[in-house]
């Protein structure tokens, strides 16, 4: 029943091809180093939620490991979001730090350095020792500040201040099609979980946006016991939508049968909003460009916003998954959960169950990754074989080595 037609996906999106891919982009320093410039310092990255600096004078520091950057986003007192680089202008040490959120009340930061002050849109406010410098003119010098923009709630920043691609430009398709699921009125953080891992960060992001290894890797959780009853998990043409530099799958519920676990029956039975069968979930509508097929048995999409992140999304909670590489074969991977909040004990114990649960399929998928970064750093194997169910994949690769050329080519892809 789930089984798809014969290269389907290939007679859909013809123009990607059907050879095999290059490991190049997943073994090479070199081509790593050109990625920096030529896709995430011309991409809009996201970084937070509005949430986060809610209020005047809230702000939240950012590791960016791709950019070897930390960057500052803060909202003034007139409710305006700015952001900047975290590296003051006097001797260059950081201004606030490692990752963090928080409010400045004052609405200053001071570095710890010399004590020099800025204002939350990142200007120089005042310098200590001033008329020992020379022709010092403190209105010529703040924090350099970078691109900042929203969308849905979320927050994007871009290594150029004045990038030539806004926001709603870069997001394309995307920017229409969500409005009203991310509602900070229904999903609340209800979690996360951070690590730093010897993995290439392109090989999470394969195996997010194709369902044939559910069966193999996550055999031993609820996602891959469906697999257990012999039904293989399939993604229809419908269900896989690549965009220019985006790409989206929807994913089926309920392919095989198989008993819940004990604790996941009683997550289900007593976990009221937090579980896709509360009717408050159900009855929820949901935007045009979530379940695009209208799957009567939808489970979930899986959203990847270029360059490097993903948003797991259900009817019951969402997932921002990010991935920051600092190197071909290191990168830092953060996830934070949204779930409607608990109202009762019994609500609180589902979330917790929710999180655990995820939290193992994430960490399988974390593995497979590690293996693969591992077993192609000897440069044994320079192509990748791609079936037609691994297509958004295959648009993935095909995608960075466009920018990534265009590049190293000198020009404007």
């Amino acid at each position: 029943m789930n089984a798809p037609r014969m290269h389907e996906l290939a007679q859909r999106y013809g123009d990607l091809g059907r050879g095999p891919v290059s490991t190049e982009s997943v073994t090479s320093a070199a081509y790593f180093e050109a990625e920096r410039e030529a896709v995430f310092k011309r991409s809009w990255l996201m970084i937070g939620r509005e949430q986060d600096v809610a209020n005047p004078g809230d702000y939240l520091v950012k590791r960016i490991e791709p950019w070897n950057a930390t960057v500052v986003v803060a909202r003034d007192r007139q409710g305006q979001l700015h952001a900047m680089h975290d590296v003051c202008p006097h001797r260059g040490m950081h201004v606030c730090g490692k990752d963090q959120r928080g409010t400045r009340r004052g609405g200053t930061f001071t570095c710890q350095f010399h004590g020099w002050v800025f204002g939350l849109d990142g200007r120089v406010v005042d310098v200590p020792d001033r008329d020992l410098y020379y022709d010092l003119d403190p209105a010529q010098l703040r924090m350099p500040p970078l691109a900042v923009d929203t969308w849905e709630g979320f927050i994007f920043v871009h290594w150029q201040a004045e990038p030539a691609q806004d926001l709603r430009t870069f997001l394309g398709e995307l920017y229409d099609g969500y409005g009203g699921y991310f509602d900070d009125g229904f999903f609340a953080r209800a979690g996360g979980y951070v690590a730093d891992l010897r993995m290439n960060y392109k090989f999470y992001l394969d195996s997010s946006v194709e369902a044939l290894h559910a069966g193999y890797t996550h055999i031993q959780n609820n996602t891959g016991q469906n697999a257990q009853s012999g039904t293989a998990l399939y993604l229809g043409p419908g269900m896989v939508t690549l965009h220019r530099s985006h790409r989206a799958i929807s994913a089926p519920l309920g392919i095989g049968e198989r008993d819940l676990a004990p604790m996941e029956a009683l997550a289900f039975k007593y976990g009221g909003p937090t579980t896709p069968y509360d009717p408050r979930v159900r009855e929820r509508p949901l935007p045009p460009a979530l379940n695009v097929s209208r799957l009567d048995n939808w489970a979930f999409d899986v959203l990847e916003i270029f360059p490097n992140t993903l948003i797991f999304q259900s009817a019951a909670l969402y997932a921002v998954l990010s991935l920051w590489p600092s190197a071909v074969d290191r990168t830092r991977f953060d996830a934070q959960v949204y779930m409607p909040a608990p109202t009762n004990a019994a609500e609180r114990v589902a979330i917790e169950y929710g999180l655990v649960s995820l939290r193992d399929v994430m960490r399988e998928d974390l593995n497979m990754a590690e293996g693969c970064t591992d077993a192609l750093s000897s440069g044994v194997l320079p192509e990748i074989q791609l079936s037609d169910q691994e297509m958004a994949v295959r648009h993935s690769y095909a995608v960075v080595d466009r920018l990534v050329h265009a590049y190293l080519a000198g020009r404007v892809a």
